[in-house]
């Protein structure tokens, strides 16, 4: 029943009338296939079974129907598919175009409505019904059909409504008989089989959850570029077609859809070969463009100043308005989404003069001339042309002063480049007939510090994230930036599966979706093993980030860490065993794996672990021998250095390791210091010289301070200090639209608490202007903990840095401690630097945003902490009760309880 879920969540009522009847089953005719299991069911290795149809089975093979007049998507998508079958079942399978020409083996009928005369014959003989997926949006049915002018009588057909519906539904049989979608981009092994069969249950594919679903290659001057330019597009040393052709059967393998393609400086534009644009149709691949650059155009590589003249619209509109028109001109009679507006001329602000009021007229007279030539150069209707704004940096500061964007345009909106969206549509724009999209980063470029070397932004906060966006109504197009795909490969799959399915995976673990992800790149016997190994990996890279271990600014000179050497049972050896910990099971796991999957584990798990943890050994080396060295310990120190210099030096090894694999496919794929960065130097220079004379206080310890007894209930003080995890509350009150939620599947102490369902909870009582203050029914948690102290205490709320839903909300919570009034805080305003919340620089380095508030004096003994519900969207992670002079500790003090 999940397809019908679906339909109601998405309040499509002909869907629900349709797909209840489809689960249910249809009352069909004799032949004609019933319509409604949304799990295909593929046995392998099995004895034949009467109704399954047998894909192969010893040295048989069926063969693949396509109609040469079907459309192109679902000719190369066949090829691809007649390739799987070959892979796994060891034989050739023949693709056939024309009806004359079959065998009368056993045959796969492959068609997109419409356009299949076999297919066609079929559905007017009522040998398919295929009801509900025609006219559908990417939609398919797969069907063992009864056929008795055949030999033999039956026939498997994948019906498509469309190209792309065809396409994705023989990729989906591809993934069900064990071709990853990564068979070639990391390169994950196929096994052989004696035998695959279908059952004779249809199977029938949805539309997906969003419209348009891709991704942004971006900053490709350090992987992708470098390596397409050795190995794929040596001709013309740069990304080109044979690139570009891999990038599309990958999006069509994870049912997406669109691309927007590399455009830094160096870069060839995409539409500069007219093979790329033609490429791009062929495999049903819908074209855009970044948010900086409108209309299909790569400014950088296609913008010259000195012919053109400035790129300002205020001094220049009529020779721009003609560079927009020749390429709405030239690509009209291809698949595109449309980026309209405008920004500077490479990801940077709008190049005008005025007041932010005027640079918003501006850019409204900009979109209308765009869409005077789309109308002329695309469609007249332009709500058949789609269109998206993006609410990105200062565009989104131009709509909040009331910019206005027509209401057949798509509203884009974004995260803040590290993981977190900025804003979502409210009620209104919800409504909007345009509809909206979602721009997020798993990678990226800029301030407070780049994160383009390894992928560690947790699957669990992905799938939060997006599924917060899904529930707002954000469905039109979700892009993803990857940087250069690799290392990124689990979030890009996650990503896919939950743009085309929401509903079944947006309520999946993170532990779930790495163990069957991992199950299906490797073996099922392996996939726990290495998904706990990931779990760890992107636990510890949310403390703090592999390119953040530097503790420094965009790129200034590296510090020493924050980790406490001489505190907390020293927590520089703590985050030095847990890597090696996790370095020493890859290689147990790694060990025990099949050789053929060898590169395929060292691209996935080897590669970014043991790199990350080497990077992190670089630092906390370094640490140690400025503490070994400023205490006189100069032997010591020497042997920290000689232990700093072997962990750079792994990392430079794994490196090119990496680039050698698979006798040199991914050379130049990898670098081991992306932009030159100072986080990936050898930091010592720093330490003998400016880390000599900075301040370190951050590690002087205090251990005069006795813990309470390991009697009371609940936490207690040690070091001045009291600490425990949101999730590990005494007591915890839900509301009747608001109920709390613990997510263990990420969060500095390892979980996070929220209201579920942010997307659809409401405010609590107090925080609307007719509500006076909180009361006993607003949902709160309650930890117990005990203080010996009696200063002056403060008390640290570390949230997750989100930011407010939408326009109407904020990040309203309550806090009370002993029973005293409630008092009311906000932790929205980190960009503004509110007093008492950290600013929005150290939140995302650290992942979380720090309020902290004062107490004043506290008696010895125990006490009572509630934290109250106020705006969905709130997310809790941990608390910190601390004293004076408390021991330092990053990013807070171990719980004690």
């Amino acid at each position: 029943m999940q397809i019908v879920e679906w339909a109601r969540k998405t309040q499509n009522a002909t869907w629900v009338a349709l797909l209840s009847l489809a689960v249910c089953g249809f009352g069909a005719s004799p032949g004609v296939s019933a319509l409604g299991q949304t799990e295909l069911r593929v046995t392998l290795d099995k004895e034949a079974h009467p109704g399954e149809f047998d894909l192969f089975r010893g040295q048989r093979a069926a063969s693949i129907y396509v109609a040469n007049s079907d459309e192109a998507p679902v000719k190369v998508a066949a090829r691809a598919f007649a390739s799987d079958l070959e892979k796994v079942s060891g034989h050739k399978t023949a693709l056939v175009e024309d009806e004359t020409a079959l065998d009368g083996n056993a045959l796969i009928v492959v068609g997109t409505i419409g356009h299949s005369p076999l297919l066609n014959r079929l559905i007017a003989e009522h040998r398919i019904d295929v009801t509900s997926v025609n006219g559908r949006w990417e939609a398919a049915t797969i069907a063992v059909v009864q056929e008795p002018s055949r030999k033999p009588h039956r026939l498997l057909v994948v019906a498509g409504s469309d190209a792309r519906g065809t396409a994705f539904a023989l990729f989906t049989i591809s993934r069900q008989i064990g071709v990853s979608p990564w068979v070639w981009w990391a390169d994950v092994p196929v096994r052989t089989h004696k035998s695959a069969a279908i059952g004779s249950d249809s199977y029938l594919q949805p539309s997906p959850s969003v419209q348009y679903r891709g991704i942004f290659i971006n900053d490709e001057d350090w992987g992708l570029r470098p390596w397409a330019a050795r190995t794929m597009d040596k001709d013309l040393h740069n990304v080109g077609p044979k690139t570009y052709a891999h990038v599309f059967e990958l999006l069509l393998r994870l049912h997406g859809n669109t691309l927007w393609p590399a455009m830094h400086p160096g870069s060839l534009p995409f539409h500069s070969l007219e093979e790329n644009t033609k490429l791009a149709a062929q495999w049903g691949i819908v074209m855009g463009s970044s948010h900086s650059e409108a209309m299909l155009r790569d400014n950088v590589g296609e913008w010259d100043s000195k012919r053109n003249g400035p790129w300002n619209y205020q001094e220049n509109s009529a020779a721009i308005y003609r560079y927009w028109d020749e390429r709405a001109s030239a690509n009209a009679r291809y698949e595109n989404f449309y980026t309209v507006g405008m920004r500077g001329l490479h990801d940077s602000g709008l190049e005008a003069t005025g007041s932010p009021e005027i640079k918003a007229r501006l850019v409204e007279q900009v979109i209308a001339d765009q869409e005077k030539i789309l109308a002329t150069r695309v469609n007249p209707d332009l709500a058949k042309v789609p269109e998206v704004f993006w609410l990105y940096k200062e565009s989104i500061d131009l709509y909040r002063i009331g910019m206005k964007v027509p209401d057949n345009v798509t509203l884009g909106w974004t995260d803040d480049n590290y993981g977190y969206i900025r804003q979502l549509p409210d009620s209104r724009e919800q409504a909007r007939p345009g509809g909206s999209a979602l721009y997020y980063h798993v990678s990226y470029w800029g301030a407070p510090h780049d994160y383009l070397w390894l992928c560690t932004t947790p699957p669990g906060l992905l799938r939060e994230e997006l599924t917060k966006a899904w529930d707002h109504g954000v469905r039109k197009l979700w892009i993803l930036n990857v940087g250069d795909i690799k290392p990124a490969e689990a979030d890009i799959e996650l990503f896919f599966r939950l743009a085309s399915e929401e509903p079944k995976y947006g309520h999946q673990t993170q532990v779930q979706f790495l163990r069957e992800w991992f199950a299906a790149q490797f073996t099922e016997g392996h996939a726990e093993a290495i998904a706990s190994i990931m779990e760890q990996y992107y636990e510890l890279s949310f403390i703090r980030r592999p390119e953040f271990m530097g503790f420094n600014g965009y790129d200034d000179d590296v510090r020493h860490t924050l980790f406490n050497p001489l505190g907390w049972g020293d927590q520089n050896a703590q985050r030095l065993k847990a890597w090696e910990r996790l370095s020493s099971e890859v290689e147990t796991v790694g060990s025990a794996l099949p050789p053929e999957y060898r590169n395929a584990f060292f691209e996935l798990v080897r590669y970014p672990v043991q790199a990350a943890g080497a990077q992190n050994a670089k630092f906390l080396w370094a640490d140690k021998s400025y503490l070994d060295r400023t205490n006189g310990r100069a032997t010591s120190s020497k042997l920290d250095v000689a232990k700093m210099e072997s962990a750079y030096n792994r990392v430079q090894k794994l490196t090119e390791q990496y680039n050698t694999l698979a006798n040199g496919k991914w050379a130049g794929m990898m670098s081991s210091h992306p932009r030159e960065r100072h986080v990936f130097d050898l930091p010592y220079p720093f330490v003998m010289t400016r880390l000599a004379i900075e301040n370190t206080k951050q590690w002087v310890a205090d251990f005069n301070t006795s813990p309470v007894g390991q009697s009371v209930k609940g936490f207690h003080e040690v070091d001045r200090t009291v600490s425990f995890s949101a999730a590990h509350f005494t007591v915890k009150q839900d509301g009747v639209d608001a109920r709390w939620t613990v997510n263990d599947d990420f969060g500095l102490s390892g979980s996070i608490v929220g209201i579920g369902s942010p997307g659809s909870a409401k405010q609590a009582d107090w925080v609307t202007q007719s509500a006076r203050s909180i009361d006993a029914r607003t949902p709160y948690l309650e930890y117990e903990f005990s203080t010996t102290s009696t200063d002056e205490a403060s008390i640290s709320i570390y949230l997750l840095p989100t930011f407010p839903l939408d326009s109407e909300h904020t990040l309203r919570y309550g806090l009370s401690i002993d029973g005293r009034a409630p008092i009311a805080l906000d932790a929205a305003g980190a960009e503004e630097k509110k007093p008492n919340l950290s600013d929005w620089s150290s939140n995302v380095l650290r992942n979380a945003a720090v309020q902290t508030i004062p107490l004043g004096r506290l008696p010895n003994g125990k006490h009572v902490l509630r934290l109250y519900y106020g705006d969905p969207g709130v997310v809790f992670q941990h608390i910190t009760v601390t004293f004076p002079n408390a021991t330092p500790a990053y990013p807070f003090a171990p719980e004690a309880n």
